[in-house]
């Protein structure tokens, strides 16, 4: 019964990232971030459908297409930092193939193997598994170096579900068949799917790339992702102009738990409608919007002489952010120093 259960969470995570893949790639002008974040679901999914069906079965029929499920971690670490990348800029460069030379290479050894019987040139089963968690690490690594905050939690996820995978491909080639059933543990990836498709919906400027703005009635830029909005453009104006009003007096951004709901709440209108406001007129996302927010508050607080006696991280709090490493890792990216540095810099300045 347990076996079945197995069998039946990890079909319908496979089912679940072929069907949000067709439809990232089925957008209306899709980016080049979605095209990547399309294809490394269906990896992802790949890696789900080799487990579902027997391994016996798999070697017999089809052995060539098991072996390279095999080699898709190698394959996953480009594709999360290329997605990252191409939130960036959306700009895909030739040099940019050269991140999946050792999925190839990784590739070209099992189609050696295949086709040639005395072709023996292979790792150990660890010693592969090391490399492919190496490689994890160093694309997350670049990956969390290149995105913003919210996509944090999204890059750690991706690494730690494909470093499990990678030690179980591992330790199941050493101790096959003596090895039990570990396709519980590819549950992992099932979970992160169904994590991704409910971000999508419940942000949807999360994960996928809205359109080009077009423009309407009364100067208002209307996405295509908002096309068919209720949002008037007097409304929307109104939500604006209160919005960054409430901002300055009150500075909601401050709490470290204000949520969109909770200020679509103050504002008196919807969260799919402040989100249309923030993403249409502001050209921001909410996160990026608050983060803003808070590092020009914080950048404030660190500029004058009578908040010297307050720390860094008391600024930091103080300021909105839940976690001084996350701070200084963005007042970093934003203003190309440290914020001690930076503190430093405007007590020169003051002292001079």
């Amino acid at each position: 019964m347990t076996n079945q259960l197995n069998i039946f969470l990890l079909l319908f995570g496979a089912l679940q990232g072929g069907l949000l893949s067709l439809w990232l790639l089925r957008k209306q002008q899709s980016r080049l971030s979605n095209i990547y974040l399309a294809i490394f679901l269906v990896a992802v999914g790949m890696q789900l459908t080799m487990k579902v069906i027997a391994k016996t079965w798999l070697m017999d029929h089809v052995h060539l297409l098991y072996s390279f499920s095999y080699s898709i971690p190698y394959l996953v670490g480009p594709l999360l930092y290329l997605y990252v990348k191409a939130r960036k800029d959306n700009t895909f460069r030739k040099r940019d193939l050269l991140h999946f030379v050792p999925f190839l290479i990784s590739i070209e050894g099992v189609l050696l193997a295949a086709l040639f019987w005395f072709y023996a040139l292979s790792f150990h089963p660890y010693t592969t598994g090391l490399l492919q968690i190496t490689f994890l690490l160093v694309y997350g690594y670049l990956a969390l170096r290149r995105g913003d905050l919210r996509f944090r939690k999204f890059i750690i996820m991706v690494v730690v579900a494909e470093i499990i995978i990678a030690a179980t491909l591992a330790v199941m080639q050493v101790y096959h068949p003596r090895f039990p059933d570990v396709r519980l543990l590819f549950l992992i990836l099932t979970i992160l799917i169904y994590w991704i498709s409910y971000k999508a919906i419940s942000e949807p400027d999360l994960f996928v790339e809205g359109e080009k703005p077009q423009v309407v009635a009364l100067g208002f830029r209307k996405s295509a992702k908002y096309a068919h909005s209720s949002l008037k453009p007097e409304e929307a104006t109104r939500i604006e102009n209160e919005l960054k009003q409430v901002m300055i007096t009150e500075k909601l951004f401050t709490d470290s738990a204000l949520t969109i709901d909770a200020l679509a709440s103050k504002l008196s209108t919807s969260r799919h409608h402040l989100s249309q406001v923030l993403n249409d007129r502001i050209r921001r996302s909410y996160a990026d919007f608050i983060t803003d927010l808070r590092l020009d508050e914080a950048r404030s607080r660190l500029s004058t002489r009578e908040n010297y006696r307050f720390t860094i991280a008391a600024i930091a709090l103080d300021s909105g952010f839940n976690s001084v490493s996350s701070f200084n890792d963005v007042f970093k990216k934003r203003f190309g120093t440290t914020p001690s540095k930076f503190r430093d810099q405007q007590l020169n300045k003051m002292s001079a």
